[in-house]
């Protein structure tokens, strides 16, 4: 659970042992490489040979039958594949928008039956005028002066033609529009479209056996490109070059080697105060799963902490106290294991799975602590009953222990800041938080009682306004060995600024109450949903089928809503009240030069 330590590498070579190095160097996998030359234009991140390429697998991988793969790439010919794939993806697209006009067509003309319209001016100038005429408004054609006839009916409408030279203006609806060929015509159109259709379903099928040796091009392609940005920015002279960039120091040895094997000159640069070096995240068991929920919301700076542990642990239990239902964390674990293999198939989910199992775990064990199943209350005298210590129906007690979360939770935040600024006074103002952290809420608790609690309330005011004072006296970076009084004085302003941060820190502590706030609601909607099911079942006939809608939509429901309420506001809780106090500068993430084909 830590940032990984980088040092900056810069190898020196000769102009023709350029690209050499560089293949090598996307090889060895480890620089995150620094620009050297800002004069340059960067190459394009795809061709666009490469861009059709992308579009002709992902069209072949999102075919619903997939043949065997073809790994021999004795008969693949690139540009071939590309351009029957994508030839059949549009071909596919034509016909499937040409078979909705004829079934809208084929709809509409119906009614009217299977005739030919006469050719233009065989009828001495006259013309059919085709109407769909509501049954009521019938009566309007009584005074029509035209020629009409009503071929058939339905339900709503009657099918009217008029004969005339012109487009009769009395009539009560605009004019049908019907396609000029026939209905036995486009009745065989379609059959021909249907069957165009399915031998193109079936050549994307035979297609979709190239699929590995197409993505393989495809990552060639990439690790092409990267080389060809990578040569533009490295620092050119006729006869020398030098590459630059972020390596892991652990990797120092190897790329130590690799400069000796291609007798290269290297230096190795610790990085500075006025360095900004690039964040790698090195996690692995528990605490992988918290750093995917880091990353999807920042970026910690290099000389921050890596606060991947603490999500980890923090978003569990957020997420239980949001689902406060031992059966609706039941039925995630369950879900979870039918899905566990399905979740195991890459690196990254893997380490979500990691996540899944522990908010699966603390889920269930919350739920047996506020004892509810489904939101039933197992009874006193049973096990589960025994294991019921906290009462969810207090909201008292649940305020006071979201509260209590609350406080512990920004006081982790900022014991984090100051060991990220342990070599600066500004540490001091962190810990100046945690003192006034903990002050406000032993202040609070002991004025909150029946009888106050002087022994807390004189600890929680001395707390308080110590670490007010802390804040104070060492929120500013300015140097404190000065005999300046205006630097004191900007000192002390900078101080009273931070101050302004305890609104700040009270609505902060006080945002942790959606977690009993939450957790209330979804206990109320299952007790809801449960009374509507024992009301719905002691109706005769139709009532037990009711109840059954109500147990499977009502909880259904419910625990949608708790997942989702779970993953938003436990995440929420961490990449903002915890991060604003912990992470206060964003890092950017390292990026290797590497090779993405195998």
């Amino acid at each position: 659970m830590a940032i990984v330590p980088v040092a900056k590498v810069t190898l020196y070579g000769t102009a023709d042992q350029k690209h050499t190095v560089l293949d090598g160097l996307q090889a060895l996998g480890c620089l995150h490489l620094l620009d050297l030359n800002e004069s340059h234009t960067d190459v394009p991140q795809r061709q666009p040979s490469s861009s059709d390429a992308a579009q002709a697998l992902k069209y072949l991988r999102a075919c619903p039958i997939h043949r065997r793969v073809m790994k021999d790439d004795t008969a693949f010919q690139l540009d071939d594949v590309v351009g029957r794939v994508l030839s059949v993806r549009q071909q596919r697209e034509q016909l499937q928008t040409e078979r909705d006009e004829l079934k809208h067509a084929i709809v509409s003309l119906v009614p009217w039956g299977d005739f030919e319209l006469p050719p233009e001016g065989e009828l001495g100038g006259l013309r059919l005028w085709f109407y769909a005429i509501p049954h009521y408004r019938l009566g309007a054609l009584a005074t029509l002066s035209a020629t009409w006839h009503v071929v058939s009916k339905d339900q709503r409408f009657a099918y009217v033609i008029v004969l005339g030279e012109e487009e009769p203006s009395e009539m009560p609806v605009p004019r049908s529009h019907l396609d000029d060929r026939p209905l036995g015509q486009l009745k065989d159109r379609l059959e021909a479209v249907e069957f165009e259709l399915e031998e193109l379903h079936w050549e994307r099928v035979r297609l979709t056996r190239w699929i590995h040796l197409l993505s393989r091009s495809l990552t060639l392609a990439d690790d092409r490109v990267a080389r060809e940005q990578a040569a533009g920015r490295a620092f050119d002279d006729p006869s020398l070059f030098a590459i630059q960039g972020w390596a892991p120091q652990s990797q120092r040895e190897q790329i130590a080697a690799f400069a000796k094997a291609h007798s290269l000159g290297l230096t190795v640069e610790l990085p500075t105060s006025d360095d900004s070096p690039p964040t790698l995240l090195s996690n692995r068991g528990l605490a992988a799963g918290g750093e995917n929920a880091v990353t999807f919301y920042t970026t910690p700076a290099y000389g921050a902490y890596d606060p991947s542990g603490i999500v980890f642990l923090s978003f569990s239990v957020f997420f239980a106290m949001i689902m406060a239902d031992a059966g609706y964390a039941m039925v995630l674990a369950v879900g979870l294991l039918l899905f566990w293999r399905r979740l195991g198939r890459s690196e990254n989910m893997r380490r979500m799975r990691t996540l899944f199992v522990a908010t699966a775990i603390a889920s269930v064990a919350y739920g047996i602590v506020i004892g509810s199943y489904f939101g039933f209350s197992p009874p006193a005298s049973s096990l589960l009953g025994r294991l019921h210590v906290i009462d969810a129906t207090n909201a008292t007690l649940m305020m006071k222990i979201s509260i209590a979360i609350g406080v512990a939770h920004l006081v982790i935040a900022n014991l984090a800041l100051a060991w990220t600024r342990r070599w600066s006074s500004t540490m001091l103002a962190s810990l100046g938080w945690v003192a006034a952290l903990f002050g406000g809420l032993a202040l609070g608790l002991g004025k909150n009682g029946t009888q106050p609690e002087q022994s807390l309330i004189h600890f929680g005011s001395w707390g308080l306004g110590a670490g007010l004072v802390c804040v104070l006296l060492f929120s500013s970076e300015r140097p404190w060995m000065t005999f300046s009084l205006k630097e004191h004085a900007k000192r002390l302003i900078d101080g009273v600024v931070s101050l302004t941060g305890f609104t700040r820190a009270f609505g902060d502590v006080l945002s942790y109450l959606r977690l009993f706030a939450l957790g209330l609601a979804s206990a109320q909607l299952a007790g809801t949903f449960n009374d509507l099911t024992y009301k719905a079942s002691c109706c005769v006939g139709i009532g037990s089928l009711l109840a059954v809608v109500a147990v499977v939509f009502g909880h259904g429901l419910n625990f949608v809503l708790a997942i989702m309420s779970g993953v938003v506001h436990g995440l929420r809780l961490n990449c903002i009240e915890f991060f604003g106090w912990s992470l206060p500068g964003e890092g950017y993430a390292f990026e290797p030069f590497n090779k993405k084909a195998i």
